[in-house]
Parts: structure tokens; sequence; C-alpha cells
């Protein structure tokens, strides 16, 4: 967390120099689109490994599951060029199903099914800070706040099936870069780092468990999205 911290306090400071070179240039007037909504599409990973304990074939099955997709939707105001507020929604999800998985079990070989789907929710309100750049062509953002997380996994073998959902608080960032392909519409790639731990969670028959610390589910991930922004609100920012 405090990386991220110091990131972003990097960028509205770097923000803020560039906003300072710009009034020390005498420029009169800046375009500046106040209001950027757009959606975004791609992969992520979640950063938590599956345990060395568990046996060599079940811990392949949850390493594949730590790769998924994301999708999302954000939405921007910005104050002036540099400064701005927004929320940021996002979807992940990962599933995988093994026909016939084989299980060493000391002598004897076990064949059982095994399936899981995982979907996670994040919503955050953001602050912003972006630069300008190429005469407002080229935008670099980067965004910080707190997030809120809804998690969902259903896992089912041949043995036995169980659902559990939780939530938890967390921290999420983004840095984008996006290029004004014509009026208003821009194509962005944006990468996103969110971190969050589950502490405890609602079986399917409505009981609730809390984990001790070591055994918290890790739920951070890294994502990298293309997006489509679309800005309206076009103002002229006048500067001294």
């Amino acid at each position: 967390m405090r990386t991220a911290s110091l990131f972003f306090i990097l960028l509205l400071i770097l923000c803020s120099k560039t906003h300072g070179q710009f009034s020390g240039n005498n420029i009169q007037a800046a375009a500046n689109n106040r209001v950027w909504v757009g959606a975004s599409f791609g992969p992520g990973l979640l950063l938590e490994k599956a345990p060395d304990s568990l046996v060599p074939e079940i811990q392949d099955f949850f390493d594949k599951l730590r790769t998924g997709w994301t999708s999302g939707f954000e939405s921007k105001y910005f104050f002036n060029n540099y400064i701005g507020l927004g929320a940021k929604y996002s979807r992940f999800n990962t599933k995988l199903a093994v026909d016939s998985m084989a299980i060493q079990f000391l002598t004897n070989t076990l064949y059982i099914n095994v399936s899981n789907n995982m979907r996670i929710h994040t919503l955050a309100p953001m602050l912003y800070g972006k630069i300008p750049l190429m005469g407002d062509k080229l935008t670099l953002a980067g965004g910080f706040g707190p997030a809120w997380l809804l998690y969902r996994n259903i896992g089912q073998s041949s043995i036995d099936s169980a659902t559990i959902k939780g939530s938890s608080p967390g921290l999420s960032t983004s840095l984008s870069f996006s290029y004004e392909l014509f009026t208003n519409f821009h194509l962005g790639l944006q990468g996103s780092y969110i971190r969050a731990f589950l502490k405890e969670y609602t079986e399917e028959n409505g009981s609730q468990v809390k984990l001790e610390e070591q055994d918290y589910q890790n739920l951070s991930r890294i994502d990298l999205s293309l997006g489509i922004f679309y800005t309206f609100w076009r103002r002229e920012d006048n500067q001294p």
C-alpha cells in the first residue's frame, strides 16, 4: 500500500509541476474534457499461489485458476486539466473444469471430476491525476482510492460441492495511456493493481467462518485492459 501511495503522490506532484510550467509560459487557454466515461476488457492475474502443502495435481489446478478475465466501467470528472474524481467498477472471473483428474493417494490412484468458478466484483471511488501530451491527443492518467470487493466461489467435485461468499475492503490503483482517435473518442491501455484480503466468508448454509490471519485469502491481483473512453463537456480552462 505504501508503494502505491508514493506512486500516486509523485504523479500528483508531476501534474502540479506541469501546470506550473504551462502557467509560466503564459498559455491563455487549454481545452479540457471535463467528463470521461468508458469501458475496458482484458486479462487479470491473482497474485496468491496455491500452497505447497496440496498434492501436485490440486496445486496445479488452483494455480491455473489464478488467470482470468476482467471487464469494467469507469467515470471521471476533472476539475481542471490535471486533477479529478471518479468511480471505477470491475468484475474478474476465472473458471476451470477438469474431468477425471488423477490423484495419487498412497498406493492408489483416484479419479475425480473437479470444477471451480470464481467471481470478484470491485467498486472504488477514485482520485485521478492526468497529464495531457501532444496537444491533448495523448493522455497519461493515474488513479488511487479505497475499494470494496465482493467475492463468490463455487467449487464442485465428484465427492462434494460448496459455495462461499464474502466481502472485503481494499485498495485500487491504476495507470493508463489513452490516445484520441477522433473527437471525443479515446482508445486506451490501462494497468491496474487491486489489493485486498478475505478475512471471513459465508457458506451456502448461511454459517459464517472467520479465518485466522495465516489463512487469509489474498484477493490481490493485477489487470491489463484495453478500453474505449468517450469524453464530453469540453471547455476552455483559462490559465494566468
